[in-house]
């Protein structure tokens, strides 16, 4: 159960930093009592309490506040709704963080109130299920699941029912997410067989179902694809040294047109970065990142969208911070 103390934590931050303006429906159970987030808010997931759980911070780094606490779980891949109201994230247990074959997907309010299961484990014969992201409208709900073998792309209702099956394509199918206007997906897949997580590539399909379009031709691991705001620009991570840091890769940040037109590099500074998240105003980009020369822990930073000023937002942190998203 949650502390009295994370939900006054929770609840003082959400008061004191949201702009208490909100976007549209989050399709769900309403919950018109709940403030807000600002659009200066971040949501992401530290172990710094031993497991992981959800927080809330401030975009320039300070005023963290837990919002889940709950230590038979592990809490992680954060989403805040379209309104700003609510909080879609995994679980699974203890000493299990990340692991797509136990996880079950959650909603909870941002003051830390309303916790509530969508989809256990197992829901619907699925063997892994992850990577949920709200839909523009806050109507429906993006995810991969399915076999571990071979998981495709899905889209459910807000509750995280009825799951409409999309891509039906061989090998892995992850990573979706949604286009500003709703009409379109971004996810990873194989360009053949055999599929191997070295080749991974960028497609976009329409929401409503159709054929789908590769994006990259780069041959390298390319994961988590986001449009930009504005749906002018693609960011997404890409493995570019698959052999650095003992197998593990030196990953960085690419940035194209959204047809996948004129790819650069906004980060490939040999070190592990990981999942970029747009800020709301499409100035900024948050990901996590592990510079292995300094210190084997994941934490938040930010840049411009044209990968300058990079700043770290958990330095005073000696515990693993990731998954930020505005």
């Amino acid at each position: 159960m949650r502390s009295s103390s994370s939900l006054v934590a929770a609840l003082s931050l959400c008061a004191a930093l949201a702009g208490c303006g909100g976007g549209g429906s989050d399709g769900g159970t309403p919950a018109p009592d709940i403030t807000p987030l600002g659009a200066n808010i971040l949501v992401f997931d530290s172990d710094r309490t031993g497991n992981h759980e959800i927080y809330l911070m401030r975009n320039d780094g300070s005023a963290s506040a837990q919002v889940t606490s709950d230590t038979s779980y592990e809490n992680w891949w954060p989403r805040i709704s379209p309104d700003r109201r609510k909080l879609l994230f995994y679980r699974s247990p203890r000493g299990s963080s990340e692991r797509y074959d136990l996880a079950s997907l959650w909603v909870v309010n941002v003051d830390g109130s309303g916790l509530t299961r969508l989809r256990a484990a197992g829901t619907d014969g699925w063997a892994v299920q992850g990577h949920g992201e709200w839909s523009p409208d806050g109507g429906s709900i993006a995810m991969f699941g399915g076999s571990a073998t071979s998981p495709q792309i899905f889209i459910t209702d807000s509750l995280g029912r009825f799951p409409r099956q999309l891509t039906a394509r061989a090998g892995v199918n992850t990573d979706v997410s949604w286009s500003p206007d709703g009409r379109t997906l971004l996810f990873n897949g194989c360009p053949g067989t055999p599929c191997t997580p070295a080749d991974y590539e960028i497609y976009t399909m329409p929401s409503a179902g159709g054929a789908e379009t590769r994006l990259t031709f780069d041959h390298l691991a390319d994961y988590d694809p986001y449009f930009s705001p504005d749906g002018t620009k693609i960011a997404w991570l890409t493995n570019s040294n698959p052999s650095a840091w003992s197998g593990a890769g030196a990953w960085g940040i690419s940035l194209a047109n959204a047809d996948g037109s004129n790819p650069v590099w906004l980060i490939d500074d040999g070190n592990i970065n990981s999942k970029p998240a747009w800020s709301l105003d499409g100035r900024s980009i948050y990901f996590h990142r592990m510079e292995p020369l300094v210190a084997t822990k994941w934490g938040v930073y930010s840049m411009g969208a044209d990968g300058t000023g990079l700043t770290a937002l958990t330095s005073g942190s000696s515990a693993n911070n990731e998954f930020p998203s505005n």
